[in-house]
């Protein structure tokens, strides 16, 4: 028996959904860097698609944050901001917490080493000089792992949402060896504290973790220690 054949909104819905991952992982990585103009024509010329999933993207990922489509510009790539990031870490600081502590409360033992096999796969990353861009996916794979046996779905995509928009500061911030270090220091600390159903010292531990990367940002925003990189 013939498949039945997809229905055009599904469709295009998984073309509107692939070109903005394209789009957000250029901007992540300061392809498209801050005030970078993103022409619809261009995209979808380069990408295959017509217009009209382009345009849904962009709709898409202005609701992210990570561009704003003014009516005679277009969409422009939002620029990095003192004001963004604090907005962006201190989110996460009300609502990474809550999750990990009802991860805590109903991981299973199975849910206990899928984060630590997360671990692993970062500090491998680490130690083996990965690129900035690799050690942010296994970074958000991490904590993701740690928020999941919450199974509040709703929640968790709100947070990753976020951990797209946090990621263009941290690409930038964890090329530091300091920066490097002390995560990997945290991550080992959080992971003991999880394995131990320490809800109360995962949460100041994770706490402590988000506040020391947003100040990071902070500092390198304010010392303009980024001009010149992708922005």
């Amino acid at each position: 028996m013939a498949r039945p054949a997809a229905e055009p909104g599904v469709k295009r819905n998984t073309v509107t959904s692939s070109v903005a991952d394209t789009i957000r992982q250029r901007i992540v990585a300061g392809i498209y860097p801050g005030g970078h103009q993103i022409r619809q024509e261009a995209v979808g010329a380069e990408l295959g698609v017509s217009r009209i999933p382009v345009r849904e993207a962009l709709v898409q990922l202005e609701g992210e944050g990570l561009l704003v489509i003014h009516t005679h510009r277009g969409a422009v790539v939002a620029s990095l901001t003192i004001d963004d990031a604090v907005d962006i870490f201190d989110s996460r600081l009300l609502l990474e917490p809550f999750m990990l502590k009802r991860a805590i409360e109903k991981a299973t033992a199975e849910d206990i080493a899928k984060v630590r096999v997360a671990l692993v796969e970062y500090e491998t990353a680490l130690a083996a000089g990965a690129q900035p861009a690799e050690l942010s996916r296994l970074n958000w794979a991490l904590h993701t792992a740690m928020s999941l046996p919450a199974n509040r779905p709703r929640t968790l995509a709100v947070l990753q949402s976020l951990y797209s928009s946090a990621d263009r500061y941290l690409r930038l911030q964890i090329d530091a060896k300091s920066a490097q270090t002390r995560a990997m220091d945290d991550h080992n600390a959080l992971m003991d504290a999880y394995a131990a159903r320490d809800v109360t010292g995962a949460s100041r531990l994770l706490k402590k973790h988000i506040a020391e990367a947003r100040d990071d940002v902070i500092s390198g925003l304010k010392q303009n220690a980024w001009v010149g990189r992708p922005s």
